[in-house]
């Protein structure tokens, strides 16, 4: 399986356990780098970052090599969406 695909199924599995509470899309890719919109109701309390890498854990058992590289937090208090930059490789 390629990187952007196992990447697309990585995000759909996300979706179906999380979501509404935390939503993912790809935003955008820059050669090995995913750039992911997370939106939702959160439970912040739960530790945000946690939401986060759970993708990345995700990524992880489809075979992937993942690490989160970046987040791009919201500006204001009323902002919930974050943009967190992935860098994802196949394995060697």
């Amino acid at each position: 399986m390629e990187a952007k695909e196992a990447v697309r199924e990585s995000i759909r599995e996300y979706n179906r356990y999380r979501a509404p509470e935390a939503v993912a899309r790809i935003v955008t890719r820059r050669g090995d780098v995913y750039y992911i919109k997370f939106d939702g109701t959160y439970c912040e309390t739960c530790g945000l970052y946690d939401w986060i890498e759970d993708l990345k854990y995700i990524m992880e058992s489809k075979g992937l090599q993942a690490e989160v590289e970046g987040l791009k937090e919201p500006e204001g208090p009323a902002g919930s969406v974050r943009v967190a930059a992935f860098r994802v490789r196949l394995p060697a």
